[in-house]
């Protein structure tokens, strides 16, 4: 954050960090999600989306982050940049399952190109992963959202000390 001078405080309703996740995370996005075990930190890439205030993964259940966040709730989620969400994790359960049918019909929108064709559902260790933010940081255009939802508060303030990329394959 700058010097202070510009910050400026509100609530996390009306302070507009869920629509801009919203807009920058709804689609289909490679984020970085780390988890730990005995205290080490891992940090993995996650095909992934933002919706209804929080992050989804379709994965498996033999892989070590799905493993470590059945120990371990916590995770930080993170676009690789500047922006990055302390979040609790959990398993959901089997694609297939009843209580997951409203959440795969978005991840079969979402990831339409390539659902069906990666993710064996005949599999019993295949399963949804949501990490629900509690806190986090995200910018745009100049501007940084310092946020924590069970506070119910964000700061706000100009950012002087970077400009907004967006990173493209260098291949």
């Amino acid at each position: 954050m700058s010097d202070g001078e510009n910050m400026r405080k509100s609530n996390y309703k009306n302070s507009g960090v869920k629509e801009l996740l919203t807009e920058r995370y709804a689609n289909d996005t490679i984020l970085l999600i780390a988890t730990s075990n005995n205290n080490v930190p891992s940090v993995r890439s996650v095909d992934s989306f933002y919706y209804e205030d929080s992050f989804w993964i379709v994965t498996d259940t033999r892989c070590n982050y799905v493993k470590e966040i059945q120990e371990n709730q916590k995770v930080m989620i993170s676009d690789g940049g500047h922006n990055r969400f302390w979040c609790n994790a959990f398993v959901t359960g089997h694609p297939l399952n009843p209580n997951n049918e409203s959440i795969r019909e978005i991840f079969m929108k979402v990831f339409h190109n390539w659902y069906k064709e990666v993710n064996n559902e005949d599999l019993e260790s295949v399963c949804y992963v949501k990490a629900t933010p509690y806190k986090g940081y995200v910018h745009k255009e100049k501007i940084g959202y310092q946020f924590d939802i069970s506070e119910d508060l964000v700061d706000t303030d100009n950012i002087s000390h970077h400009i907004d990329v967006k990173l493209e394959p260098i291949w």
